[in-house]
């Protein structure tokens, strides 16, 4: 068997929805619009699901067609140096979610047999892992709930002490604040189905420089009150668990990127520093320490808070 740059797609009965021609065009910009970074992000990802499959009216298409040869080039050229046995064919599914901690499996054939697979993170404008905005996301409620890293998750500190504050700064806002059950079991449903969450949204473009600044002072006042209680054992754990036999898919607009993180042996030994609304981590065994930073997914103080880790310099 020999290792060919031809490489035969696996062809499935069941596709994702094929992308528009156009898509393509997002693999060849920054992306400036930060609202739409979720939505291109989706499309840029169904891309790359379906780029085995697409046929000639993409790759012939007087206007994007040299664009999709080139990238679909690329992206096999990539993947083809992840195994280094002998394959005929390559196949991609989607996985996505955080709770899936990557994108895609790419699995390596030869024409009975599974050679390898590998796990995938796809990452939009970038050429190096340890520059990216975040290499890790957490939900607020896993971190206290399936991953035990703290006692008292931010939710229901800022049930305590921030959504108050929020409610009497917008006189439009005219729904009670629910039972404390209530709030923590929707406060992360990003599609506002629980009639108090979409009363917030639908008010969110009210006082936004005030709701702002409670969240953010909320989101102070928790890092203050609780970062000497966060169990870095637990979180050490969630890295290796997430991030190891991972490859980093990196497109910086021309080419691809591949890179993998050895966190096997990691360890957060201490917190570095404390600021407003980070704290930075002393990793043991690793060349880059880690800053985590909470936020609010879907405006500040609405809905969705999220733990962040991101690399800095040591």
């Amino acid at each position: 068997m020999v290792r060919s740059n031809t490489v035969k797609p696996i062809v499935k009965l069941k596709f994702n929805i094929l992308p528009d021609v156009e898509d393509i065009a997002l693999f060849l910009s920054a992306g400036d619009q930060k609202s739409k970074n979720d939505e291109y992000n989706k499309i840029r990802e169904n891309v790359l699901t379906n780029i085995f499959n697409i046929d000639d009216e993409y790759l012939n298409h007087p206007q994007y067609g040299d664009s999709w040869i080139d990238i679909k080039d690329k992206f096999t050229a990539s993947m083809t140096t992840l195994c280094s046995e002998p394959f005929e064919k390559m196949s991609i599914k989607h996985m996505g979610g955080m709770s899936k901690n990557h994108d895609f499996d790419i699995t390596f054939h030869d024409n009975k047999n599974i050679i390898k697979t590998e796990k995938l993170e796809f990452k939009h404008n970038n050429s190096n892992v340890y520059d990216l905005v975040q290499f890790l996301e957490l939900y607020d409620k896993d971190c206290k709930h399936k991953y035990n890293v703290c006692s008292v998750s931010y939710s229901e500190y800022y049930y305590d002490n921030g959504i108050d504050k929020y409610l009497i700064t917008d006189d439009e806002l005219i729904l009670p604040k629910p039972t404390k059950e209530d709030y923590l079991k929707h406060v992360y449903d990003i599609k506002y189905k629980y009639p108090f969450f979409k009363h917030l949204h639908d008010k969110k473009n009210n006082k936004t420089k005030e709701k702002k600044e409670i969240a953010n002072e909320s989101v102070k006042k928790y890092i203050e009150e609780f970062h000497s209680t966060f169990n870095f054992e637990k979180i050490t754990e969630k890295i290796i668990e997430s991030q190891k036999d991972k490859v980093f898919l990196l497109w910086d607009c021309k080419n691809f990127h591949i890179q993998k993180l050895e966190v096997s042996n990691i360890k957060i030994n201490k917190i570095k520093k404390v600021d407003n609304l980070y704290f930075d981590v002393i990793v043991d065994n690793f060349s880059h320490d880690i800053r985590v930073r909470l936020n609010w997914g879907n405006s500040n103080g609405l809905c969705n808070p999220r733990w962040k880790f991101s690399f800095i310099d040591k």
